[in-house]
């Protein structure tokens, strides 16, 4: 009887950790659009990624996902995505100091900032 139990028990542990890693990168997850946002705008998708964690208010996921819903263009999401990206660049060197990656982000963040503001 106990057997049987550890094996239910560890059947449905491998069915919420599949369901927790499908949730983060599977479809509807945001990431689709997160990748193609930081190709588009040249940036590798570990910084990017890394910037709107410390960036965001809230939820990544869910930023990306309304972004995603609202249907626009890369563009479009990207300049939306800028003032996020430069708080997670401050964020960052704040906490860690400046950072050879993050450097090389800034001129493209400041650009998407510029045109954010400009759209205000």
């Amino acid at each position: 009887m106990l057997g049987y139990f550890d094996l239910v028990v560890s059947f449905l542990g491998l069915i919420g950790l599949a369901v927790f890693f499908w949730r983060q990168i599977g479809p509807g997850s945001g990431r689709k659009l997160g990748n193609r946002i930081a190709a588009h705008i040249g940036i590798p998708r570990s910084v990017f990624y890394a910037l709107l964690e410390y960036g965001v208010k809230g939820s990544p996921r869910e930023l990306l996902l309304s972004l995603e819903k609202s249907k626009l263009g890369l563009d479009e999401a990207s300049v939306e995505l800028g003032p996020s990206l430069s708080r997670g660049i401050e964020r960052l060197e704040s906490r860690f100091g400046p950072q050879e990656m993050y450097d090389k982000a800034k001129p493209i963040v400041a650009r998407l900032v510029a045109e954010s503001e400009r759209k205000v």
